[in-house]
């Protein structure tokens, strides 16, 4: 216990000496309460940005910002309820393409298709898939998600997986006084996001 206090006292005073490098401690105490409650709002003010209603000039705004957001975990977004619920049922496949030019279509995990006590376990992986992966503000994740399937289909030695390729199907969902008893329709809307062409080191 008295190494882990050591530690932390180290830490800190290096701490400590680092900002007294740039700041005096008089001057800090003139700064503080500004600077944190200029922290505060601004986290405030994002906070409402990122709430309020999808509009361009929102998008110009978070532009600079979602970095930084996401990165801590702030963002949280109303997408599901009014004024604008999201009009679009997608889903993603990825086709797997092997050394000896064979393919394989991979899916992921299709809510709609499940009984409910298998929907409760796998919806973690319909909110990764279809609301975030799906989507241009999340294609730093493509490849990697790419090399992921590789990986779980590379079953054979002598015949690895060459190419992956990830593909969002989506159709546009009906009013609620037009589709009223009838099904959403079928995921007709292709659109090929990411080819990615494995590496031997992928698959390591």
């Amino acid at each position: 216990m008295s190494t882990i206090t050591a530690k932390q006292s180290k830490k800190h005073s290096r701490i400590k000496s680092g900002l007294r490098a740039l700041i005096n401690e008089n001057d800090w105490q003139l700064l503080r309460k500004p600077v944190i409650s200029a922290f505060i709002l601004f986290h405030g003010m994002l906070n409402f940005v990122y709430m309020f209603n999808v509009h361009p000039y929102q998008a110009r705004i978070l532009k600079f910002f979602w970095g930084y957001y996401h990165y801590l975990g702030l963002d949280q977004d109303y997408g599901v309820f009014a004024p604008m619920p999201r009009n679009v049922n997608p889903h993603l496949v990825a086709v797997v393409t092997f050394a000896d030019g064979s393919s394989k279509l991979w899916m992921n995990p299709r809510m709609e298709r499940m009984d409910y006590a298998t929907r409760v376990q796998q919806e973690r992986y319909r909110k990764f898939f279809n609301d975030n992966l799906a989507w241009p503000l999340y294609k730093m994740l493509w490849s990697d998600v790419n090399v992921h399937i590789a990986r779980m289909n590379n079953t054979d030695p002598n015949n690895p997986p060459r190419t992956v390729t990830l593909i969002r199907f989506m159709s546009m969902m009906p009013l609620p006084e037009k589709g009223i008893g009838r099904k959403n329709p079928p995921h007709y809307q292709r659109e090929t996001l990411k080819p990615y062409y494995v590496r031997p080191e992928d698959l390591k």
